[in-house]
């Protein structure tokens, strides 16, 4: 099966948030979760619409620790948006959250790892989820030892997943959902 390129999927994902956060008031609702993790460091950040309002909030810390400081001068979001301009980008399938250790725990030399997820419901549009773990890179040779080694852990041929899955209508308020992911080796 061939693997599965997220470059573009990820710029349009960009686009998205970028519109969430310039304009939050075409949104009935909005929530974004992004935790990165770059060289032993990660980064965090939450972007959410309530009523029209835009709220944010930013963390980043050695991934040795647990309690991540605010991070006030925008680091993580810098780092975030370097993130999303990657030339490189690969999914990981729900497969690598059965592995001992989660790729946002372990400090990778080579890649930005980031995890993704976001609702958001505008106006007049059902809601619509999706929970994305990326890998990035900044050059193809990287990329492509990452691939050799990890490539059973990745997306190949669109697959479906349960707790990591493109884009998805949300159930509507009342509706009970047939799964119920557990994601408790998944920190965002």
């Amino acid at each position: 099966m061939a693997v599965t390129l997220y470059t573009h999927y990820l710029r349009d994902l960009k686009k998205i948030i970028s519109r969430i956060r310039d304009r939050p008031f075409e949104f009935d609702h909005a929530d974004v979760h992004i935790a990165l993790c770059k060289n032993g460091f990660g980064y965090r950040c939450r972007d959410r619409v309530e009523h029209g309002q835009l709220f944010s909030e930013h963390h980043m810390g050695p991934l040795t620790v647990q309690d991540w400081q605010p991070d006030h001068k925008g680091f993580g979001r810098a780092e975030i948006d370097e993130f999303f301009e990657l030339p490189q980008v690969f999914a990981y399938s729900d497969r690598v959250l059965d592995a001992e250790k989660n790729p946002l725990s372990v400090a990778h030399w080579d890649a930005t790892i980031g995890i993704v997820d976001i609702e958001v419901r505008e106006r007049r549009v059902p809601a619509r989820r999706q929970r994305m773990l990326f890998a990035g890179f900044t050059d193809l040779i990287h990329a492509e030892f990452f691939l050799a080694v990890e490539r059973d852990l990745i997306v190949q041929d669109h697959q479906p997943g349960i707790l990591l899955y493109e884009w998805r209508e949300t159930l509507r308020e009342g509706a009970t959902p047939s799964v119920v992911p557990r994601l408790a080796k998944t920190p965002v």
